[in-house]
């Protein structure tokens, strides 16, 4: 296994209207829809918990908040696969 020694961090978010169902971030389009990510490549990694923190705040404190999130840490599994660790 390979890792960052700094870390990787990704969002994990569900709609508002969908609580039960959580995914984990691939990339925001433009009109502010964020894309799901299916394997550990596609995830989009910040490589500071900071940078991933602002982004969740101003994701979940917009005027008409669409998305619930949280930052967890990014690890790889064998193949392609990947889980998120953290509260």
């Amino acid at each position: 296994m390979s890792a960052d020694q700094k870390g990787n961090w990704a969002i994990f978010y569900s709609k508002i209207d969908e609580p039960t169902e959580w995914k984990t971030m691939r990339y925001q389009r433009n009109d502010g829809v964020i894309v799901s990510a299916k394997t550990y490549d596609d995830v989009y990694k910040f490589t500071r918990f900071k940078e991933a923190y602002n982004f969740v705040k101003d994701l979940i404190t917009e005027d008409h908040p669409t998305y619930n999130a949280q930052v967890k840490r990014v690890c790889r599994t064998r193949g392609k696969g990947f889980y998120l660790s953290g509260n």
